[in-house]
């Protein structure tokens, strides 16, 4: 079973009022695989294929942002067969929807797009509510926990964002940076006992999530809003990726 991922590539800032901490995001996944043997030379085609990728995205005017991940602490039940993905985030169906259409045009009269090292195979598409951070900054490269969760008997899905808004903001209070992501999933995710949703923590770097990790241990665990959130949901264990920033 494929698993849903999702990156941080903006931030948003704090708001007392719970319900409008989340704002709205839409993504959409490209899960890839490198088919050219050679390393050194698939990784200087994947160059030249970003480079043309994005004369042709950045081209015309869009609110269109894409990022590559790559596994860091991850199993073959986690990568699902794939080497590393894309994810490309809109602030609705129809901006996505408008770009890929654009995208495809460019690149299907474009004689000169370079030949690609990669083959993607499988694509998927998720909503998302995407909760306070430590601060706005975009982050050119960064690493993300994605931990895949089920809601326990009884949920209250509106209550279990609200504590886990409150846990954030005390974590960040505490010293900890970046953000994190409710990932609900869309066409193309996994069906029938398949995670209700994830939820995805990034952070500026592997140092930063390690001081995160090292945060949560020694200040931010423990707490009636950290601890709350468990009468909510129950999450299997997480995979680790690490992102760049291609838009």
């Amino acid at each position: 079973m494929r698993i849903l991922f999702l990156i941080f590539v903006s931030f948003f800032a704090f708001t007392d009022d719970h319900k409008s901490m989340y704002q709205p995001m839409y993504a959409e996944y490209s899960y890839c695989s490198q088919i050219v043997e050679d390393d050194d030379k698939a990784q200087e085609m994947f160059q030249a294929t970003v480079a043309a990728w994005l004369k042709h995205a950045t081209s015309f005017e869009n609110d269109i942002s894409v990022s590559a991940l790559f596994p860091i602490f991850t199993n073959e039940e986690m990568r699902g067969g794939s080497d590393f993905f894309f994810v490309t985030h809109g602030p609705s169906r129809s901006a996505l929807g408008e770009f890929t259409e654009k995208m495809y045009a460019l690149m299907g009269a474009d004689d000169n797009m370079p030949e690609a090292p990669f083959e993607c195979e499988d694509n998927s598409e998720a909503f998302q509510r995407v909760g306070p951070s430590s601060d706005d900054v975009q982050y050119d490269e960064f690493a993300v926990d994605y931990w895949p969760c089920t809601y326990d008997e009884g949920a209250d899905p509106e209550k279990l964002r609200e504590l886990q808004a409150t846990f954030a903001k005390e974590h960040y209070a505490n010293g900890a940076k970046g953000g994190y992501r409710f990932i609900y999933p869309g066409a193309g995710g996994p069906r029938g006992q398949g995670p209700d949703f994830w939820i995805s923590a990034g952070a500026p770097g592997l140092a930063a999530r390690g001081e995160n990790s090292d945060i949560f241990w020694e200040k931010s665990y423990g707490s009636a809003a950290e601890r709350g959130r468990w009468d909510h949901m129950s999450c299997d264990t997480p995979s680790t990726w690490y992102g760049y920033r291609l838009k």
